[in-house]
């Protein structure tokens, strides 16, 4: 019952959050589209924040935590997650400043991007200071091409159009990431 209760508050902020900003949503506000008490959602969130958090937090480990056969697909998995929710993403962006929702989600795609880069190295190491530079690079980029896209200043309001864009994504960050792994092969430190 507790899964049932969390997901169905999970869903309703999710909701909520798409069609208004969240400074505007309340745990009241939750509660009634969920029918369930305050006590309920106070036993499972601390607030709404935690609420898209733990969405967030959980849909993602989902991804890295996959074993696909194609070993770019978490990466992918998780850009197309991302793009799903742009109304909920444009809410966080207006609520918590570009900085702030920054840390938030490179923080969060960390482990993703990493999982990534090891895939495409296969037995080669890198040096902890090239692994840094690497995955500053693929964050900094996806962040850059997913605030763009928040505010409006790059197409891909429809899901054709936002699969079409991750598809490009893959194209170009493969290509980039190969290049600066036989880069860093002829020039080691």
């Amino acid at each position: 019952m507790a899964v049932s209760t969390k997901q169905s508050i999970i869903d309703c902020t999710i909701s909520l959050a798409e069609k208004k900003p969240l400074k505007k949503i309340t745990v009241g506000e939750i509660v009634k589209v969920c029918g369930i008490t305050r006590n309920t959602f106070y036993y499972h969130f601390h607030d709404i924040y935690d609420v898209l958090d733990k969405a967030i937090r959980e849909k993602l480990s989902d991804l890295e935590n996959c074993d696909p056969t194609d070993d770019d697909q978490a990466l992918f998995d998780t850009i197309e997650f991302m793009v799903s929710y742009k109304k909920v993403w444009r809410n966080l962006y207006k609520t918590l400043g570009q900085e702030t929702l920054q840390r938030y989600i490179i923080g969060r795609m960390h482990n993703v991007f990493i999982k990534y880069i090891n895939l495409h190295l296969g037995d080669y190491q890198l040096s902890e200071m090239d692994m840094g530079i690497i995955t500053t690079y693929f964050e900094e980029a996806l962040f850059g091409v997913l605030v763009r896209w928040i505010r409006g200043e790059s197409k891909g309001d429809t899901p054709e159009e936002m699969h079409a864009i991750t598809e490009r994504i893959r194209v170009i960050f493969t290509g980039c990431l190969d290049l600066m792994i036989e880069n860093i092969k002829k020039n080691p430190l």
